[in-house]
């Protein structure tokens, strides 16, 4: 069987010719197909047509194709090549290029840790590439590969971001399940209230939302046009992807608050437990500070001493050390302790 022929799972199921090549589409018409050899160069089809080009940065390859991009500004260049990991989109010379983030994922598909994405796009040419496998750009490459077709590299971009917003809101909704159930077991009162996974839970949160901050700043930035950076390729969805951006933040804020706020319940009842330890050690304590002076008392090796030759002496002296615990226990029952 030829390696075009594996089908793993859904997830890079075959190589182009060079190995840099993840995947390789070209649009025409409202449709689109798997091309054999990527299509970097200047495309001189019809009105419409456009190619996306899939690459893995780990091949040297890769970056020679990239590299031979002639008319791709030294910006983007710079991005493929140093592996730049902050979240941007610029417009220059007619490429649209920047960093966008995705989620690394393992060999079944699941979300795993942050990732990178770098693209690069002008009418006809859409080129990606990244370092690990992801999971939002293999989403978008999979709905292109059901049969959904975008008119512009520039829409691809859109459904790519939006397929990431997906992936972090259904992230953030399995971390609130797992919240919710920390909550109900640390409102029980348990023995041990610090046996829960609220600090890995509340640093998986951060991580999500220091991601969407990243990438709502981005949008900004390319949507007002601060420094004259104003990209007009995605003005008309920039917007939207905004708010969308935006509210899923505003989940992942509700979450962090709530994460907070049951870490405070569990230090107050954790200090709630120490001082209840603290108070019990402490009547302990004055308990037993009266029987101590009065066996230190008898204790004394002088003469004089009470019962000395007495042979009930030490009864007595129990015996005293009964009535001073005893009024000591009254004396701190009417104080309520």
């Amino acid at each position: 069987m030829r390696a075009s022929e594996l089908n793993l799972g859904g997830f890079d199921s075959w190589e182009g010719p060079a190995s840099g090549v993840i995947s390789s589409f070209r649009f025409s018409g409202g449709t689109a197909r798997a091309t054999r050899e990527p299509e970097l160069g200047a495309l001189r089809a019809a009105h419409g047509d456009w190619a996306w080009t899939h690459l893995r940065l780990s091949d040297v390859r890769a970056l020679a194709m990239i590299r031979g991009i002639a008319d791709l500004p030294p910006e983007a260049l710079e991005l493929f090549v140093t592996g730049e990991t902050r979240v941007q989109i610029v417009e220059a010379s007619g490429w649209v290029f920047g960093v966008l983030p995705d989620l690394e994922r393992d060999l079944s598909g699941r979300p795993q840790d942050a990732g990178r994405l770098v693209f690069a796009f002008d009418a006809g040419r859409l080129v990606t590439a990244r370092l690990h496998p992801l999971r939002a750009i293999d989403d978008l490459r999979h709905a292109v590969e059901r049969g959904e077709s975008f008119n512009t590299p520039a829409a691809a971009i859109v459904a790519y971001v939006a397929f990431y917003i997906d992936q972090i809101e259904l992230l953030l909704e399995a971390t609130g399940q797992q919240l919710a159930a920390v909550e109900d077991y640390v409102l029980t009162e348990p023995a041990n209230p610090r046996d829960t996974e609220l600090g890995p839970l509340r640093r998986n949160i951060a991580r999500r939302r220091r991601e969407l901050q990243g990438l709502r700043s981005a949008l900004a930035r390319a949507h007002a046009g601060r420094q004259g950076r104003r990209v007009a390729a995605l003005a008309d969805d920039l917007a939207d992807l905004i708010a969308s951006v935006e509210d899923v933040d505003r989940d992942a804020g509700v979450l962090q608050e709530r994460g907070r706020l049951l870490h405070e319940e569990i230090d107050t009842q954790i200090n709630n437990a120490t001082n209840r330890s603290m108070r019990a050690l402490t009547i302990i304590s004055t308990l037993l500070i009266p029987p101590t002076l009065v066996t230190g008392a008898f204790g004394m090796n002088v003469p004089g001493i009470p019962f000395e030759h007495s042979p009930g002496g030490f009864a007595v002296a129990v015996a005293l050390c009964a009535v001073v615990v005893g009024a000591a226990m009254m004396i701190l029952r009417r104080m309520g302790m």
